[in-house]
């Protein structure tokens, strides 16, 4: 009898990267860690000391609050300087410490290490499609290549990306 072999090279920590905005699957790729300073106008964040530019940052990388837990993130709209970025939206405050993570397409096939019973794991599929998989059992794999997990409408967790 045949059976699928799972092969992967990479995996994501999924736990910290739900979003109901983003697709966030394979964005384990953290080009550095900054704090906010300031900032003006919707999106603008302000960084002193930082050096955006040098280390890499483009446009469509995500922003990612590190501080403050339920945070959708928001993509790099332009790179103003090395202290300063435009994002799409708002996402931290001042003070707030964030990640800029790498942006990534790359869809993969999840693992829930934790589902309680009636678990849900709401997903966005490679090709677009939401769906919402119910009952999901503890140590399984969801043979579905996904680029977003939902924060909403997702109450299983330790949900591990494989790509």
């Amino acid at each position: 009898m045949a059976y699928q072999k799972l092969q992967v090279g990479r995996a994501t920590d999924m736990d910290d990267k739900q979003s109901d905005t983003e697709d966030t699957v394979n964005l384990n790729d953290v080009i550095n860690t900054y704090t906010r300073t300031g900032g003006g106008g919707s999106g603008v964040i302000n960084a002193t000391g930082a050096t955006f530019i040098t280390d890499g940052v483009k446009p469509g990388d995500l922003v990612v609050n590190t501080t403050t837990s339920n945070n959708d993130g928001a993509r790099i709209v332009t790179v103003n300087s090395e202290t300063q970025i435009t994002c799409a939206v708002a996402t931290t405050a001042v003070g707030n410490n964030f990640d800029i993570l790498s942006q990534s397409e790359e869809p993969a096939v999840l693992y829930v290490g934790t589902a309680a019973a009636g678990a849900t794991l709401k997903v966005r599929s490679a090709g677009g499609d939401d769906a919402t998989f119910v009952n999901i059992q503890q140590g399984s794999f969801i043979p579905v290549q996904v680029k977003r997990v939902y924060r909403t409408g997702t109450t299983a967790s330790n949900i591990v990306a494989l790509f």
